[in-house]
């Protein structure tokens, strides 16, 4: 498997990641509010899915981004359970597709 199937993967995933917990984000409230009143929540996923969008785009930018991204999650949602279900997954595959970039 060469560098640009495995950064098409992971981009992939990443763009799954980030659908994932905008929908998650979306719906979480919406019972209660009875309808999108929680939109403010998805604002950080929806920013996460433009940042993947551009990685699609310009790969080094965007995994650079991405890992920025992911940093920022830290100490906005500071450590803990947060940040092995949040931040850690962003950084990990943010590093990655960007060694991959550099690498080519």
């Amino acid at each position: 498997m060469n560098n640009q199937k495995i950064g098409l993967l992971l981009k992939i995933l990443l763009l799954v990641f980030a659908i994932g917990w905008l929908i998650f984000s979306l719906m979480s409230g919406f019972e209660q509010s009875g309808g999108f009143r929680n939109l403010p929540n998805g604002l950080p996923w929806l920013v996460m899915l433009v940042l993947v969008l551009i990685a699609f785009k310009w790969e080094i930018a965007g995994a650079a981004m991405l890992v920025l991204y992911g940093i920022f999650t830290v100490l906005f949602y500071s450590f803990g359970l947060v940040f092995f279900i949040i931040s850690l997954p962003i950084i990990v595959l943010g590093l990655i597709l960007l060694w991959l970039s550099l690498k080519i």
